[in-house]
Protein backbone atom coordinates (compact mmCIF):
# COMPACT_ATOMS: atom_id res chain seq x y z
CA UNK A 1 0.00 0.00 0.00
CA UNK A 2 1.59 3.56 -0.72
CA UNK A 3 0.80 4.99 2.42
CA UNK A 4 3.23 2.64 3.81
CA UNK A 5 6.15 4.32 2.33
CA UNK A 6 5.27 7.26 4.11
CA UNK A 7 7.49 8.13 6.83
CA UNK A 8 6.72 8.11 10.17
CA UNK A 9 6.64 11.61 10.87
CA UNK A 10 3.91 12.22 7.85
CA UNK A 11 2.15 9.34 8.56
CA UNK A 12 1.36 10.74 12.36
CA UNK A 13 1.08 14.18 11.47
CA UNK A 14 -1.77 13.44 8.56
CA UNK A 15 -3.28 11.44 11.41
CA UNK A 16 -3.05 14.48 14.11
CA UNK A 17 -4.40 16.90 11.09
CA UNK A 18 -7.75 14.34 10.63
CA UNK A 19 -8.25 13.52 14.30
CA UNK A 20 -8.69 17.28 14.46
CA UNK A 21 -10.34 18.23 11.99
CA UNK A 22 -12.83 15.96 11.54
CA UNK A 23 -13.90 15.53 15.46
CA UNK A 24 -16.61 17.35 15.39
CA UNK A 25 -18.68 15.21 12.57
CA UNK A 26 -18.62 12.63 15.27
CA UNK A 27 -21.97 11.85 16.83
CA UNK A 28 -22.39 9.83 20.00
CA UNK A 29 -25.34 8.11 19.75
CA UNK A 30 -25.75 7.69 16.50
CA UNK A 31 -27.20 4.33 14.56
CA UNK A 32 -27.02 4.47 10.58
CA UNK A 33 -30.25 2.58 9.61
CA UNK A 34 -30.10 2.74 5.83
CA UNK A 35 -34.04 3.93 5.98
CA UNK A 36 -32.80 6.50 3.15
CA UNK A 37 -30.70 3.99 0.97
CA UNK A 38 -26.86 3.36 1.23
CA UNK A 39 -25.83 6.98 2.56
CA UNK A 40 -22.15 6.80 0.95
CA UNK A 41 -21.02 2.94 2.45
CA UNK A 42 -19.62 1.12 -0.65
CA UNK A 43 -18.52 -2.80 -1.29
CA UNK A 44 -15.68 -4.64 -0.74
CA UNK A 45 -13.85 -2.71 -3.18
CA UNK A 46 -14.58 0.62 -3.14
CA UNK A 47 -15.78 0.57 -6.40
CA UNK A 48 -19.94 1.08 -6.25
CA UNK A 49 -22.73 1.96 -3.48
CA UNK A 50 -23.78 -1.06 -1.54
CA UNK A 51 -27.49 -2.44 -2.89
CA UNK A 52 -29.95 -0.31 -0.23
CA UNK A 53 -33.58 -2.98 0.40
CA UNK A 54 -36.45 -1.27 1.42
CA UNK A 55 -37.29 -4.19 4.15
CA UNK A 56 -36.65 -7.20 5.73
CA UNK A 57 -33.92 -6.11 7.96
CA UNK A 58 -33.94 -7.54 11.42
CA UNK A 59 -36.39 -5.04 12.30
CA UNK A 60 -38.32 -5.33 9.02
CA UNK A 61 -36.91 -2.30 7.86
CA UNK A 62 -34.75 -1.27 5.46
CA UNK A 63 -30.84 -2.37 5.36
CA UNK A 64 -28.16 -2.48 2.71
CA UNK A 65 -26.66 -5.58 0.96
CA UNK A 66 -23.90 -6.71 -1.50
CA UNK A 67 -22.36 -9.77 -3.25
CA UNK A 68 -18.97 -11.24 -2.66
CA UNK A 69 -17.17 -14.01 -4.24
CA UNK A 70 -14.29 -15.43 -1.63
CA UNK A 71 -13.01 -17.70 -4.71
CA UNK A 72 -8.65 -17.54 -4.02
CA UNK A 73 -8.76 -14.90 -1.70
CA UNK A 74 -5.79 -14.31 0.50
CA UNK A 75 -4.54 -11.25 1.97
CA UNK A 76 -0.32 -10.66 2.95
CA UNK A 77 -1.81 -9.80 6.50
CA UNK A 78 -3.90 -12.70 7.18
CA UNK A 79 -7.55 -12.49 8.27
CA UNK A 80 -11.04 -12.48 5.95
CA UNK A 81 -11.52 -9.45 3.37
CA UNK A 82 -13.19 -6.21 3.95
CA UNK A 83 -16.95 -6.43 2.91
CA UNK A 84 -18.56 -3.38 3.82
CA UNK A 85 -16.94 0.12 3.78
CA UNK A 86 -17.74 3.38 5.32
CA UNK A 87 -15.04 5.59 4.50
CA UNK A 88 -15.28 9.59 4.61
CA UNK A 89 -14.30 10.63 1.22
CA UNK A 90 -17.82 8.62 0.12
CA UNK A 91 -19.42 10.88 2.60
CA UNK A 92 -20.52 7.72 4.17
CA UNK A 93 -23.37 8.40 6.65
CA UNK A 94 -23.07 12.31 6.66
CA UNK A 95 -19.57 11.68 8.41
CA UNK A 96 -21.03 10.67 11.45
CA UNK A 97 -18.34 7.81 12.59
CA UNK A 98 -15.68 10.56 11.76
CA UNK A 99 -13.75 11.84 14.46
CA UNK A 100 -11.76 10.92 17.51
CA UNK A 101 -14.05 7.61 19.17
CA UNK A 102 -11.62 8.50 22.37
CA UNK A 103 -12.62 11.72 23.13
CA UNK A 104 -16.00 11.41 21.53
CA UNK A 105 -16.97 8.93 24.06
CA UNK A 106 -17.56 5.78 21.90
CA UNK A 107 -17.54 2.27 24.20
CA UNK A 108 -19.18 -0.08 21.94
CA UNK A 109 -20.07 -0.38 18.54
CA UNK A 110 -22.71 -2.93 17.17
CA UNK A 111 -23.83 -4.25 13.73
CA UNK A 112 -26.76 -6.62 12.62
CA UNK A 113 -25.45 -9.02 9.99
CA UNK A 114 -26.62 -11.88 8.10
CA UNK A 115 -25.15 -13.98 5.06
CA UNK A 116 -25.96 -17.05 3.14
CA UNK A 117 -22.64 -18.25 2.97
CA UNK A 118 -22.23 -22.12 3.25
CA UNK A 119 -20.45 -22.00 6.50
CA UNK A 120 -20.44 -19.51 10.48
CA UNK A 121 -18.62 -16.35 9.91
CA UNK A 122 -17.04 -14.41 12.26
CA UNK A 123 -17.29 -10.63 11.78
CA UNK A 124 -14.34 -7.93 12.22
CA UNK A 125 -13.91 -4.11 12.32
CA UNK A 126 -11.33 -1.86 10.80
CA UNK A 127 -10.76 1.45 11.29
CA UNK A 128 -8.38 3.64 9.53
CA UNK A 129 -7.55 6.97 9.08
CA UNK A 130 -8.87 9.00 5.40
CA UNK A 131 -5.40 7.70 3.67
CA UNK A 132 -6.12 3.82 5.14
CA UNK A 133 -3.21 3.51 6.90
CA UNK A 134 -2.40 3.44 10.14
CA UNK A 135 -5.41 1.57 11.06
CA UNK A 136 -6.44 -0.78 14.27
CA UNK A 137 -8.59 -4.15 13.58
CA UNK A 138 -10.85 -5.41 16.14
CA UNK A 139 -12.24 -8.91 16.38
CA UNK A 140 -15.19 -10.27 17.36
CA UNK A 141 -16.01 -13.86 18.26
CA UNK A 142 -19.89 -13.91 17.62
CA UNK A 143 -20.68 -16.84 15.32
CA UNK A 144 -23.06 -15.47 12.72
CA UNK A 145 -24.78 -18.06 11.11
CA UNK A 146 -26.64 -18.60 7.58
CA UNK A 147 -29.29 -16.68 6.74
CA UNK A 148 -30.38 -15.36 10.29
CA UNK A 149 -29.44 -11.89 11.08
CA UNK A 150 -27.22 -11.78 13.82
CA UNK A 151 -26.21 -8.95 16.39
CA UNK A 152 -22.31 -8.61 16.45
CA UNK A 153 -20.87 -5.91 19.23
CA UNK A 154 -17.30 -4.51 19.03
CA UNK A 155 -15.63 -3.12 22.55
CA UNK A 156 -14.04 0.43 21.79
CA UNK A 157 -11.49 0.14 24.26
CA UNK A 158 -7.48 1.06 23.23
CA UNK A 159 -6.73 -2.04 26.18
CA UNK A 160 -9.59 -4.63 24.45
CA UNK A 161 -7.21 -7.78 23.51
CA UNK A 162 -8.88 -7.52 20.39
CA UNK A 163 -7.94 -5.16 19.18
CA UNK A 164 -4.59 -5.26 16.94
CA UNK A 165 -3.14 -2.06 15.58
CA UNK A 166 -1.96 -1.64 11.73
CA UNK A 167 1.37 0.81 11.88
CA UNK A 168 0.07 2.41 14.84
CA UNK A 169 -1.66 1.81 18.72
CA UNK A 170 -4.81 0.95 19.19
CA UNK A 171 -5.10 4.46 20.74
CA UNK A 172 -3.66 6.48 18.32
CA UNK A 173 -5.83 4.76 15.26
CA UNK A 174 -9.20 5.25 17.86
CA UNK A 175 -8.34 8.64 17.92
CA UNK A 176 -8.14 9.11 14.16
CA UNK A 177 -10.95 7.78 12.56
CA UNK A 178 -12.20 7.96 9.18
CA UNK A 179 -12.67 4.96 7.31
CA UNK A 180 -14.99 2.56 9.34
CA UNK A 181 -14.75 -0.85 7.81
CA UNK A 182 -16.43 -5.03 8.14
CA UNK A 183 -15.29 -8.13 7.05
CA UNK A 184 -15.26 -11.72 8.02
CA UNK A 185 -13.17 -14.39 8.23
CA UNK A 186 -12.73 -16.32 4.69
CA UNK A 187 -12.98 -20.03 5.56
CA UNK A 188 -10.67 -22.68 3.36
CA UNK A 189 -14.24 -24.14 1.82
CA UNK A 190 -15.48 -20.98 0.84
CA UNK A 191 -11.95 -19.77 -0.54
CA UNK A 192 -12.26 -23.24 -3.16
CA UNK A 193 -15.69 -22.80 -4.56
CA UNK A 194 -15.75 -19.79 -7.16
CA UNK A 195 -19.56 -18.55 -6.48
CA UNK A 196 -20.93 -15.02 -4.91
CA UNK A 197 -22.92 -15.13 -1.63
CA UNK A 198 -24.80 -12.46 -0.48
CA UNK A 199 -24.22 -10.40 2.75
CA UNK A 200 -26.10 -8.17 4.52
CA UNK A 201 -25.37 -4.86 6.85
CA UNK A 202 -28.08 -2.91 9.20
CA UNK A 203 -27.95 -1.35 12.12
CA UNK A 204 -24.63 0.49 12.41
CA UNK A 205 -24.60 1.80 15.70
CA UNK A 206 -21.94 3.56 17.85
CA UNK A 207 -22.76 3.97 21.61
CA UNK A 208 -21.61 4.24 25.44
CA UNK A 209 -21.77 0.42 26.44
CA UNK A 210 -24.44 -0.58 29.36
CA UNK A 211 -22.31 -1.64 32.69
CA UNK A 212 -23.39 -5.22 32.37
CA UNK A 213 -21.65 -5.37 28.97
CA UNK A 214 -18.15 -3.63 29.92
CA UNK A 215 -18.12 -6.32 32.57
CA UNK A 216 -19.10 -9.28 30.52
CA UNK A 217 -16.60 -8.20 27.64
CA UNK A 218 -13.77 -7.50 30.67
CA UNK A 219 -14.31 -11.10 31.68
CA UNK A 220 -15.05 -13.10 28.97
CA UNK A 221 -11.88 -11.59 26.36
CA UNK A 222 -9.03 -12.09 28.71
CA UNK A 223 -8.28 -15.14 27.17
CA UNK A 224 -8.31 -14.23 23.57
CA UNK A 225 -5.87 -11.88 22.64
CA UNK A 226 -3.84 -15.05 20.41
CA UNK A 227 -6.40 -14.83 17.71
CA UNK A 228 -5.62 -13.45 14.16
CA UNK A 229 -4.79 -9.84 13.85
CA UNK A 230 -4.36 -9.09 10.81
CA UNK A 231 -6.99 -8.62 7.67
CA UNK A 232 -7.14 -7.02 4.55
CA UNK A 233 -6.84 -3.13 4.23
Amino acid sequence: MQIRRLGRSAVVAAALMLGAGAASALTVPYTEDFTGGANGWTNADNTGPLTAIGSGGPDGGAYVTTNFNYFGFSSPFGGGPVIFRGQDENNASSLSFVGDWIAGGVGELSIWVRQNTTETLTYFLRVATTFNFPGAVINSTTAVAPNTWTKVTFDIDALNPLCFPEGTTCATALASVAHVQFGSNAPASLVALNQAWTLDLDKVSVGVPEPGTVLLLGSGLAGLACLGRRRKA
